[in-house]
């Protein structure tokens, strides 16, 4: 079965996913074209029938190595263009601010930020800026292996848009 056959799946009946979503998603993840992947994860982070985006980031990044949590803050960060040292206190606050100043934020102090300031900063980062969501979801594009811990829901509704947007 091809690329197009799995979408067409969830193309058809998108309020129904088969019981293999989860192999689904890694077998397109690994064939169809990285900013598909990401609009996909993107319809999945907007979606009322998944938790809030600052949640689902704060379990992506609850799941991420250090590098990835690195990646994943750096770019929260992008979408405060410069206004991010206030954002929040603590570890993550101190780290922003550095950042701002044009540092990046590095893999070593990541595993000290709790994943609630990066819930609070994903939900900031949200509200002054709403392209955090394509921002994020193409970084988590390249690391489909933890998209598909958000589950068979996330995972369904991301599929239903890649199908979608091969107008299948």
């Amino acid at each position: 079965m091809g690329l197009m056959d799995v979408l067409s799946q969830y193309a058809q009946r998108p309020n129904h996913p088969p019981p293999h979503v989860l192999q689904d998603f890694g077998r397109v993840a690994q064939e169809a074209p990285p900013e598909e992947v990401g609009d996909g994860i993107a319809e999945a982070f907007r979606s009322d029938e998944t938790p809030p985006f600052e949640q689902m980031v704060g379990q992506l990044y609850e799941r991420s190595d250090p590098h990835q949590r690195a990646g994943l803050l750096n770019e929260i960060l992008g979408a405060f263009g410069g206004m991010g040292g206030g954002l929040a206190g603590g570890v993550l606050g101190g780290a922003l601010r550095n950042a701002v100043r044009g540092d990046r934020i590095p893999a070593e102090h990541t595993n000290d930020i709790p994943v609630s300031d990066v819930e609070a900063a994903a939900a900031e980062a949200a509200r002054r800026n709403p392209g955090i969501i394509e921002r994020v979801s193409r970084f988590y594009a390249e690391h489909p292996q933890l998209v598909q811990t958000l589950g068979n829901a996330a995972l369904s509704i991301a599929m239903t848009q890649m199908a979608r947007r091969r107008r299948i």
